[in-house]
């Protein structure tokens, strides 16, 4: 997955910088394993709403925590609920530990929105799993919104 994430990023024009090191879990372990300076740590989180069934990525700052009733009403919904490993993996073909907006790429619907809190949107520098937990891939915000806008990607820009 790492060679198809870098290799879609060079396709389509966005520089990025790739980091190897040892497989991390957590955003803590990732903030101490890979260091970068002037970049936003951040968290991906597979959601569903417990109602509808339907599925959302949402992406937020490393030590922000997540409001899942406030992000719900974003869309429209009452509250989210955390997506099985088993619904995360038939989706979007990753494990978790290793969900990004990368993994967008994998994505067997096609429809899955994308919160994405408006720090991490805004910053200059982001960094994100390729879908593999032993690499990082970093890029600039400008990168991540031409990534998100070439796959077609419904993004809400979220003060979570």
């Amino acid at each position: 997955m790492i060679s198809k994430v870098c290799d879609y990023l060079a396709q389509i024009g966005v520089e990025f910088q790739l980091l190897r090191h040892r497989a991390v879990v957590t955003t803590e372990e990732s903030r101490q394993v890979i260091k970068v300076d002037g970049c936003m740590s951040c968290k991906s989180l597979y959601v569903k709403d417990k109602r509808s069934d339907d599925c959302f990525l949402v992406v937020l700052p490393f030590d922000k925590r997540a409001d899942m009733r406030g992000l719900a009403s974003y869309v429209g919904v009452a509250k989210f609920e955390f997506a099985t490993e088993e619904r995360l993996f038939r989706d979007l073909q990753v494990h978790r530990g290793s969900v990004s907006p990368f993994a967008f790429l994998n994505e067997s619907s096609g429809n899955a929105p994308l919160l994405i809190d408006a720090e991490v949107w805004n910053a200059p520098k982001v960094k994100f799993h390729p879908c593999d937990n032993t690499a990082t891939v970093v890029l600039s915000g400008d990168g991540l919104r031409t990534f998100l806008q070439s796959i077609g990607k419904r993004v809400v820009v979220v003060n979570g």
